[in-house]
């Protein structure tokens, strides 16, 4: 197969763009260290910094970001950290060919930590942590080499490094903010965080596939708790740079939704990998994708009833099976089954769009759904086109627009049902 061609797509808010929006210090000089900046008025931002692609409801001013929009940035930073993690696991358990790119794809991610918290705690103190967490990443490399290697002494010697690290950005964290950041409820947070990863990775190279997926649930339930944390504080340690929160029922539907989606693109990488690769656990990963698009027909069954619910899901699965049969034409060469399989594909997701557009037209018009969900498969089979293609850059670029959408198309549906139902779900304030 040929790459399709990419297409340009709005970007979900980037929590380090967002926070140059609402960063201190007209002049751009902020307090080296771990201490909180001060903060005035920026009327422009400096010269070096990024145009913002924040979208208007985002912010009240130039100085208040929205702190849900603040909320699911930060989601999304750790949720990169433990995909790209459960990726480059998969690959070294399997001797991919493509580790070292995704290794390098997960040493991005903790520079864009690192930036994140800039604007909060000054350029040195984002320097440390991403220095940090780098370490974290090579300290795993490192347990993970060595638990393959069967060499016990070497794990023992990794894990307790791998461990001290921990520690040591539980006392920055705690060093940053003493007073909502314990060093204690620091430490406890990374050790679950560390204790969860590696018993991901121990069910992968154990080959206990079931295991294999309920540790990595696990993971990303524990991360979104992590991530909720950190943003929560900093939005409590610099009240005055965020605005009014939605309503609690309307945050918990966004949240949830968010994480839904995420699970899509996620476990559909998970199979992507696994198939054309040809890994044992493609089964596993198959039932806990199908398993997801149960989960999201069962959100929308309080809002739209038990019925619709059911029908989503069965037209949702049918686009798992959908994909599941493009992906197996593709890997076999099989052009007119590819065909056909590309036209069934297609002709399920207007179906879904018109499902979704029948049930909400004044916020889900059926040309907008179906764009939507074009961009959904498009860029899936995209990813799709790289790996069998090799070309792991692309891959790697490929899910990252995947999982940009993937949060689009949330958006989207979140903001359809508050609409639709705006006597459920209120704003405070």
């Amino acid at each position: 197969m040929k790459p399709l061609k990419s297409k340009i797509f709005t970007l979900i808010v980037v929590l380090t763009i967002a926070a140059q929006l609402m960063a201190a210090c007209a002049s751009a000089t902020q307090t080296p260290g771990l201490e909180p900046t001060e903060s005035t008025q920026l009327t422009q931002p400096p010269e070096s910094a990024p145009t913002s692609t924040m979208p208007p409801e985002a912010t009240q001013s130039a100085q208040q970001t929205d702190r849900l929009v603040f909320q699911q940035a930060m989601r999304k930073l750790w949720e990169d950290h433990i995909t790209w993690t459960r990726v480059y696991i998969m690959d070294v358990a399997a001797d991919l060919p493509e580790a070292d790119t995704s290794a390098e794809r997960l040493l991005q991610n903790q520079v864009d930590i690192g930036d994140a918290i800039k604007p909060y705690y000054g350029d040195e103190a984002g320097n440390q942590l991403t220095t940090l967490l780098k370490e974290h990443i090579t300290g795993a490399v490192h347990v993970l080499a060595a638990a393959k290697a069967g060499d016990n002494d070497q794990l023992e010697t990794a894990k307790t490094s791998w461990y001290d690290n921990a520690n040591q950005i539980a006392a920055f964290l705690s060093t940053a903010n003493p007073d909502n950041w314990p060093q204690a409820e620091m430490e406890g947070m990374m050790k679950s965080h560390l204790d969860l990863t590696l018993e991901e990775a121990t069910a992968r190279l154990n080959g206990d596939w079931a295991a294999d997926v309920a540790a990595y649930d696990k993971v990303h339930e524990d991360i979104l708790k992590m991530a909720d944390m950190l943003a929560e504080v900093i939005v409590a340690q610099f009240p005055d740079q965020f605005a009014e929160q939605a309503s609690d029922t309307e945050t918990e539907l966004a949240l949830a939704m968010d994480k839904l989606w995420e699970d899509h693109t996620t476990w559909t990488r998970v199979y992507i990998i696994s198939v054309t690769s040809d890994l044992p656990d493609s089964d596993a990963a198959a039932e806990r994708l199908l398993q997801n698009q149960v989960d999201i027909g069962d959100a929308i069954k309080p809002y739209y009833g038990d019925e619709a619910g059911e029908q989503l899901t069965a037209l949702l699965k049918e686009h798992i099976t959908g994909a599941v049969d493009v992906l197996a034409a593709a890997k076999a060469g099989d052009n007119a089954k590819l065909e056909e399989a590309n036209a069934s594909w297609y002709d399920n997701a207007n179906q879904i769009a018109a499902f979704l557009s029948t049930a909400n037209p004044d916020n889900w018009p059926q040309v907008e759904m179906e764009s939507m969900m074009k961009s959904h498969l498009d860029l899936t089979l995209e990813e799709a086109t790289a790996r069998l293609d090799g070309d792991w850059a692309a891959d790697v670029a490929a899910y990252d627009r995947v999982h940009e959408q993937i949060l689009e198309m949330s958006s989207m549906l979140t903001k359809g049902i508050v609409a639709q139902f705006a006597n459920k779900l209120q704003h405070t304030g």
